[in-house]
Protein backbone atom coordinates (compact mmCIF):
# COMPACT_ATOMS: atom_id res chain seq x y z
CA UNK A 1 0.00 0.00 0.00
CA UNK A 2 1.36 3.45 -0.85
CA UNK A 3 1.77 6.14 1.90
CA UNK A 4 3.85 8.95 -0.03
CA UNK A 5 3.17 10.70 -3.90
CA UNK A 6 4.78 13.32 -5.30
CA UNK A 7 3.41 15.60 -7.92
CA UNK A 8 6.19 17.37 -9.88
CA UNK A 9 4.87 20.35 -12.28
CA UNK A 10 6.07 23.40 -14.52
CA UNK A 11 4.01 25.94 -12.74
CA UNK A 12 4.39 26.80 -9.28
CA UNK A 13 1.42 25.02 -7.38
CA UNK A 14 -1.15 28.06 -6.75
CA UNK A 15 -3.32 27.70 -3.24
CA UNK A 16 -6.85 28.47 -4.78
CA UNK A 17 -5.22 25.06 -6.94
CA UNK A 18 -5.08 22.91 -4.06
CA UNK A 19 -8.67 23.72 -2.88
CA UNK A 20 -10.07 23.41 -5.80
CA UNK A 21 -8.28 19.78 -6.55
CA UNK A 22 -9.24 18.98 -2.81
CA UNK A 23 -12.79 20.20 -3.47
CA UNK A 24 -13.07 17.93 -6.53
CA UNK A 25 -12.02 14.49 -4.48
CA UNK A 26 -14.21 15.43 -1.55
CA UNK A 27 -15.94 19.04 -1.23
CA UNK A 28 -16.73 17.69 2.60
CA UNK A 29 -13.02 17.06 3.64
CA UNK A 30 -11.32 20.10 5.26
CA UNK A 31 -8.51 21.66 4.75
CA UNK A 32 -5.98 23.24 7.39
CA UNK A 33 -2.97 25.14 7.49
CA UNK A 34 0.16 23.94 10.00
CA UNK A 35 2.12 26.88 9.78
CA UNK A 36 4.92 25.21 12.13
CA UNK A 37 5.57 22.13 9.78
CA UNK A 38 5.48 23.79 6.50
CA UNK A 39 2.28 21.87 5.16
CA UNK A 40 -1.06 21.92 4.08
CA UNK A 41 -3.22 19.02 6.40
CA UNK A 42 -6.49 17.19 4.90
CA UNK A 43 -8.95 16.13 7.42
CA UNK A 44 -12.28 14.19 6.85
CA UNK A 45 -15.85 16.20 7.15
CA UNK A 46 -15.85 15.63 11.14
CA UNK A 47 -12.40 16.36 11.57
CA UNK A 48 -11.51 13.37 13.55
CA UNK A 49 -9.40 11.74 11.02
CA UNK A 50 -6.04 13.24 8.95
CA UNK A 51 -6.30 11.51 6.09
CA UNK A 52 -2.95 12.88 4.30
CA UNK A 53 -1.13 16.06 4.41
CA UNK A 54 0.93 18.36 1.53
CA UNK A 55 4.16 19.77 1.75
CA UNK A 56 4.60 22.88 1.19
CA UNK A 57 6.49 23.02 -2.74
CA UNK A 58 10.06 23.20 -3.31
CA UNK A 59 11.86 24.31 -6.55
CA UNK A 60 14.15 21.79 -8.11
CA UNK A 61 16.90 23.37 -10.62
CA UNK A 62 19.08 20.44 -10.83
CA UNK A 63 18.88 18.76 -14.50
CA UNK A 64 18.32 15.66 -14.95
CA UNK A 65 16.74 15.17 -11.16
CA UNK A 66 13.34 13.40 -11.76
CA UNK A 67 15.59 10.46 -13.53
CA UNK A 68 18.08 10.18 -11.22
CA UNK A 69 15.62 9.95 -8.20
CA UNK A 70 13.01 7.92 -10.02
CA UNK A 71 14.47 6.27 -12.88
CA UNK A 72 12.22 7.59 -15.52
CA UNK A 73 10.96 10.62 -16.87
CA UNK A 74 7.79 9.27 -14.77
CA UNK A 75 5.73 10.89 -17.43
CA UNK A 76 6.95 14.19 -17.66
CA UNK A 77 8.63 14.21 -21.49
CA UNK A 78 10.42 17.50 -21.42
CA UNK A 79 12.37 16.16 -24.24
CA UNK A 80 10.81 18.66 -27.02
CA UNK A 81 12.72 21.38 -24.47
CA UNK A 82 15.80 22.71 -25.17
CA UNK A 83 16.91 22.26 -21.51
CA UNK A 84 15.46 20.80 -18.60
CA UNK A 85 13.63 23.17 -17.02
CA UNK A 86 13.04 23.91 -13.26
CA UNK A 87 10.02 21.83 -11.57
CA UNK A 88 8.44 22.29 -8.43
CA UNK A 89 7.77 19.16 -6.12
CA UNK A 90 5.48 18.76 -3.66
CA UNK A 91 5.08 15.82 -1.39
CA UNK A 92 2.10 13.89 -0.11
CA UNK A 93 1.87 12.00 3.09
CA UNK A 94 -0.91 9.16 3.82
CA UNK A 95 -1.63 9.43 7.33
CA UNK A 96 -4.73 7.30 7.03
CA UNK A 97 -4.39 4.17 4.99
CA UNK A 98 -7.33 2.98 2.78
CA UNK A 99 -9.45 6.44 2.53
CA UNK A 100 -6.41 8.36 2.62
CA UNK A 101 -4.92 6.45 0.17
CA UNK A 102 -7.36 6.72 -2.43
CA UNK A 103 -7.82 10.49 -1.67
CA UNK A 104 -4.79 11.49 -2.17
CA UNK A 105 -4.02 9.56 -5.37
CA UNK A 106 -6.57 11.52 -6.67
CA UNK A 107 -5.57 14.62 -5.42
CA UNK A 108 -2.18 13.89 -6.58
CA UNK A 109 -3.30 13.31 -9.99
CA UNK A 110 -5.44 16.86 -10.00
CA UNK A 111 -2.73 18.78 -8.66
CA UNK A 112 -0.73 17.39 -11.19
CA UNK A 113 -3.00 18.16 -14.23
CA UNK A 114 -3.41 21.73 -12.99
CA UNK A 115 0.42 22.26 -12.69
CA UNK A 116 1.27 20.66 -15.99
CA UNK A 117 2.96 18.02 -14.57
CA UNK A 118 2.87 14.33 -13.46
CA UNK A 119 2.22 12.85 -10.45
CA UNK A 120 4.44 9.54 -8.65
CA UNK A 121 3.17 6.81 -6.28
CA UNK A 122 6.09 5.81 -4.21
CA UNK A 123 5.71 1.82 -4.51
CA UNK A 124 8.54 -0.32 -4.72
CA UNK A 125 8.76 0.95 -8.36
CA UNK A 126 7.81 4.81 -8.47
CA UNK A 127 4.38 4.45 -10.89
CA UNK A 128 3.04 7.71 -12.90
CA UNK A 129 -0.42 8.26 -11.94
CA UNK A 130 -1.41 9.39 -15.69
CA UNK A 131 -0.99 6.16 -16.67
CA UNK A 132 -4.04 4.33 -18.62
CA UNK A 133 -7.11 3.24 -16.37
CA UNK A 134 -6.26 -0.39 -16.50
CA UNK A 135 -2.61 0.28 -14.54
CA UNK A 136 -4.41 2.30 -12.20
CA UNK A 137 -5.96 0.89 -9.05
CA UNK A 138 -9.99 0.49 -9.00
CA UNK A 139 -10.66 2.77 -6.75
CA UNK A 140 -8.29 5.46 -7.61
CA UNK A 141 -9.98 6.22 -10.97
CA UNK A 142 -11.76 9.32 -11.84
Amino acid sequence: MSNRFTVITLNAPDPAQIAWALAQVDPQFVLAVDPGSERWEVYDEEQSHLLFTIDEPYLVQVPGEIERLFGSNVGLDLSALPEEPATYWQDINVTTPGPGESAAAQFAELAAHLGLGTAVDHQPVPVHLGAPDAVLRPEWRI
